[in-house]
């Protein structure tokens, strides 16, 4: 399980994931995740893969919450999809596991 920000931050430094960011900028984006643990634990023994739909939509969904929530823009889940079926292939590249919070935490840092 990785839900909390230092472990957040671990996680995408061991796997150059967001090395052009600083760690107050990871920050940034994780505080408007809230309750990162708690949806964490809903999913922990899953990996984010657009192959398992179930999980996969269920990241898209809290994905465009926290982006309604936080934000005013102009993404649709659809557009949203695309992007994280992308950024399934960017953590393969990197070796990483799609960890369901990291995995929001990216996405969110480049949308």
């Amino acid at each position: 399980m990785v839900c909390k920000l230092h472990e957040v931050i671990k996680f995408v430094r061991e796997y150059n994931l967001l090395n052009d960011l600083t760690d107050e900028d990871i920050e940034q984006n994780f505080n408007i995740f809230h309750h990162a643990c708690s949806f964490d634990k809903n999913l922990a023994a899953y990996e984010v893969n657009s192959d398992n739909p179930n999980v996969f939509e269920t990241v898209l969904d809290k994905t465009m919450e926290i982006l309604d929530e936080a934000f005013e823009h102009e993404y649709t889940k659809d557009m949203i999809r695309k992007i994280a079926t992308t950024f399934c292939d960017v953590f393969a590249a990197a070796g990483a596991p799609k960890r369901p919070v990291p995995f929001i935490i990216v996405l969110l840092s480049r949308v």
